[in-house]
């Protein structure tokens, strides 16, 4: 077959808007700052390679329709293998969100693809991976599933850090999960069926997917402990205004002092360390929640009284092995009550006990 306007009409048809999307990702990205300029950098590098990704799936598309195969029928297959393979990889990076140690070895998998694919481009290598016979059709070879499989190691490298974020993102590992499933039925029906573009273009997809989602999820997140934000936590209160919940105020003392006197950078090492005792005791009981400056919030739906202020013995135990002093009050809420007054009640016996820690190191129950 010729490359005719029919062709290309169905190309620009199927293409149009994956490349489109990708164009405003771009966009977006570089007008909101939303993550560092490591992770920035990372998400410009897969939307690059999910638009070469398009232009290589395309080239393919076309000359596996020509009479006999050619450079760009080998090109194109080969490059497309590397492409996917890189997109899953870099992705990986981005769910990992800190720099990656012995990067070398890491990148080791997508290193043996771009081996492999180079080998099956030579004359002596060909059909490693895959041939095309005269008439254009193609044979998979004995290693033509390897990418195939790189790609299902990195996905499970992706599943694993998606579930080392579940404390601070515990819907990540849900949404990674459904990205893989569909990826993986994309890749079989491409393979059964030989379906154009439909893997290229789930990709694309989910990489806008996972960018919103991230960006969402960050912008409900307190930058600095990680915690989730004061208007998530007003949202959380009216939504489960229906169901019984305990609120637990919590103030950080002497925050003021600690950055006065030592600097801002201490002040900021006494939140995170305080917010991390608080997840080491609290979760998976309570959604957590920094409101303030030294200020912090919990909601607590399963559990009695007796049991949250056993949880906050606990903190205030914790505590001992560091520096800083944390008062709590805890206040129970029944569908009914007016919950700006309970939130009220719990602040009142917060700052109580804040007086008492100047005396006491216990919580005492209130």
């Amino acid at each position: 077959m010729v490359f005719s306007f029919s062709a290309a009409r169905l190309l620009f048809f199927v293409n149009f808007a994956p490349i489109v999307s990708l164009i405003i990702l771009v966009a977006f990205i570089k007008t909101n700052v939303t993550f560092s300029d490591t992770i920035n950098r990372v998400f410009f590098l897969v939307c690059a390679a999910a638009f070469f990704l398009v232009v290589a799936d395309s080239t393919r598309f076309v000359t596996a329709r020509m009479p006999h195969p050619g450079f760009l029928r080998y090109f194109s297959k080969s490059f497309g293998y590397i492409l996917r393979v890189s997109i899953i990889y870099l992705t990986t990076l981005i769910a990992k969100r800190s720099k990656t140690k012995k990067i070398f070895l890491y990148s080791l998998p997508l290193l043996l693809c771009i081996i492999l694919v180079s080998i099956n481009l030579t004359s002596f290598g060909r059909g490693l991976l895959f041939s095309c016979d005269e008439n254009n059709v193609f044979h998979r070879g004995p290693l033509g599933f390897s990418p195939h499989f790189i790609c299902f190691v990195y996905s499970c490298f992706l599943l694993y850090y998606s579930f080392k974020n579940f404390s601070h993102n515990r819907y990540e590992p849900l949404v990674v999960i459904i990205i893989e499933v569909a990826g993986f039925t994309a890749m079989v029906v491409e393979i059964l069926y030989d379906f154009d573009f439909i893997l290229c273009h789930l990709l694309i997809t989910s990489i806008i997917f996972y960018y919103f989602f991230l960006t969402t999820m960050t912008y409900k997140r307190d930058p600095l402990t990680k915690l989730l934000n004061r208007r998530c936590f007003y949202l959380d209160v009216n939504h489960l205004r229906k169901s019984k919940m305990i609120i637990l105020s919590m103030d950080l003392n002497n925050l003021k002092v600690f950055n006065d006197t030592r600097g801002h950078a201490a002040g900021d090492r006494a939140l995170v360390t305080v917010s991390q005792t608080m997840e080491d005791v609290f979760i998976p009981h309570a959604r957590l929640y920094r409101t303030g400056g030294d200020e912090f919030m919990a909601i607590f739906t399963k559990g009695d009284k007796n049991f949250i202020e056993q949880l906050v013995e606990d903190f205030q135990t914790a505590l001992k092995a560091t520096e800083y002093k944390v008062a709590c009050g805890v206040a129970e809420y029944f569908p009914g009550d007016d919950i700006e007054k309970v939130i009220t009640l719990s602040d009142e016996r917060m700052y109580s006990h804040k007086v008492k820690l100047k005396n006491s190191d216990s919580f005492e129950k209130i």
